[in-house]
């Protein structure tokens, strides 16, 4: 099939496309959709818009309640939901933009996110400067599955993840000048770097498909790259970075390391030979992608919220156009506070408080469901309050099954090192008022940001790192929650705004 693309600039871009192919994958293989950060085909962000310019099909549901009337009548649909059944003309309505800032240096450490890819070069000042751009990859979805989908599809589908991943690769170390390389990431991304096979990770059993802790080819014009030692199908070389980051600080045990990202990765190190580990799907909810107004950090995009005399009073550079994860969790903790939020996730309009009664009359129907309007544009929807229930309930459930293991109590713990997007910027309290962590940590958590960034330059700088890095599989044990009997009754008995 013929599939002609016109771009914002008037330039037509010519296709050739599969009977049936998903036309958001005709865009992200034609390089269009590179930096859009997507909800992966759930049809809730909307951001995937297309406009057919001739034989537009029949509107989905999911694009009536996003696209107005007139807009769909003039042929916008959604990308997401539509997929190739003849020659066609469509039109994009923006081009995505990838905005990166580098630095020069010798030593390039590199973490491929699900969702972002981050870097720092050299570190030899006090804390290195981190960086990052969105994962060229969101162009086919924003989580884990959809991409291992995608890429099973296939061998060019997988190739063209790769090449995405290994070109932004080969563009950091350009403008870096660096000659030292280490790459840290999950084991999807890991394993899609490096063009390795997929159906270990796609499905039960899962299995690894390499063990990393080897210094690899990445192709031409790049210097070998260090990756750390993959722990297990979920729990990645970032994780194994990051324990080389904490254990640098020669922490008390037994501690915790909880990296909160699209996947939550959780690590109780009883002793310095003795470390346990679980990994659950969190989504990307929490880094404000898919959601009905979610999005990733940037202006005009709301961060945090309080209460103040006028009702709800946010915090956003410029015009709101979104909220961001740690945005999401702000407000839903400020709700909670203020009793407009129950345990279960809805909300609640009744209340003998001014105040509080002021803030409820904002709550309303919606095509989408119940909401609560924020301004004309923006609100926060139930249906969103129900992804961080079930990221919450996630986190419950990987920490309590930790300590079960290990025999510890929640209160046993020393200390509790926060990474990954929503450990970084979230505040600590907001996460308790949600129930993601037990109030008798609140003088125990320590914020450590990117723990994989900083653990790779660790292994750049120093032999010794690595030599640590090559005996941590050993000792470590990874937990299959997933297959665990009592799994699902966890998990439902977790979904609820209170710790578990």
């Amino acid at each position: 099939m013929k599939v002609e693309i016109i771009v914002v600039t008037g330039d037509v871009r010519s296709v050739q496309a599969r009977l049936g192919q998903p036309l958001l994958h005709v865009l992200f293989e034609a390089n269009l959709s590179q930096g859009w950060a997507l909800c992966a085909g759930a049809g809730s962000c909307g951001k995937c818009r297309i406009r057919f310019l001739d034989h537009a099909p029949q509107a989905q549901c999911e694009e009536h309640a996003l696209i107005q009337q007139e807009d769909l009548e003039h042929g916008w649909r959604l990308a997401c939901k539509h997929v190739v059944t003849r020659d066609c003309r469509i039109q994009l309505r923006t081009l995505p933009r990838q905005r990166s800032t580098s630095e020069e240096g010798e030593l390039l450490a590199i973490d491929v996110g699900t969702t972002r890819i981050k870097w720092a070069v050299d570190g030899k000042r006090n804390r290195a400067v981190e960086h990052a751009m969105i994962n060229p990859q969101m162009g086919v979805g924003s989580e884990i599955m959809s991409r291992l989908s995608y890429a099973l599809s296939s061998e060019t589908a997988q190739s063209h993840l790769r090449e995405v991943l290994v070109s932004a690769i080969k563009q950091l170390v350009k403008d870096s000048g660096a000659r030292s390389l280490a790459v840290g990431g999950n084991t999807t991304m890991i394993a899609m770097l490096l063009g390795l096979p997929l159906q270990g990770l796609a499905f039960a059993p899962y299995t690894l498909p390499w063990r990393g802790d080897e210094t690899v080819g990445l192709g031409n014009g790049l210097p070998p790259a260090y990756v750390p030692p993959l722990l297990g199908p979920f729990i990645g070389a970032d994780i194994s970075a990051g324990l080389a980051a904490v254990c640098a600080k020669e922490p008390e045990y037994p501690y915790l390391l909880a990296d909160l990202g699209t996947n939550g990765e959780f690590v109780l190190a009883v002793d310095e030979d003795h470390f346990f580990a679980a990994s659950v799907p969190m989504g990307p909810a929490i880094e404000g992608v898919g959601l009905c107004c979610g999005s990733m950090a940037g202006d005009g995009v709301v961060s945090k919220v309080r209460v103040g005399q006028k009702g709800l009073h946010v915090d956003v550079q410029g015009a709101m156009a979104g909220i961001s994860g740690t945005g999401y969790v702000s407000l839903l903790a400020v709700l909670r506070r203020i009793g407009l939020l129950d345990e279960d996730g809805h909300f609640q309009v009744s209340s003998s408080i001014p105040l509080t009664q002021q803030i409820a009359s904002k709550i309303g129907a919606h095509p989408l469901g119940k909401i609560l309007q924020l301004n004309e544009e923006i609100f926060l929807a139930e249906r969103d309050v129900e992804e961080f229930l079930k990221a919450k309930a996630a986190v419950n459930v990987a920490i309590g099954s930790l300590v079960r293991r290990t025999g510890l109590g929640v209160a046993d713990i020393n200390s509790i090192y926060l990474a990954g997007a929503l450990g970084e910027y979230a505040d600590c309290l907001d996460l308790m008022e949600l129930g993601f962590f037990p109030r008798c940590w609140q003088e125990r958590i320590l914020v450590e940001g990117n723990t994989s960034l900083a653990g790779l330059m660790l292994a750049l700088e120093k032999l010794e790192v690595r030599e640590w890095l090559s005996n941590l599989p050993l000792k470590v044990s990874v937990e299959n929650l997933v297959e665990q009997e009592d799994f699902e009754t966890h998990f439902l008995n977790a979904m609820r705004f209170v710790w578990m």
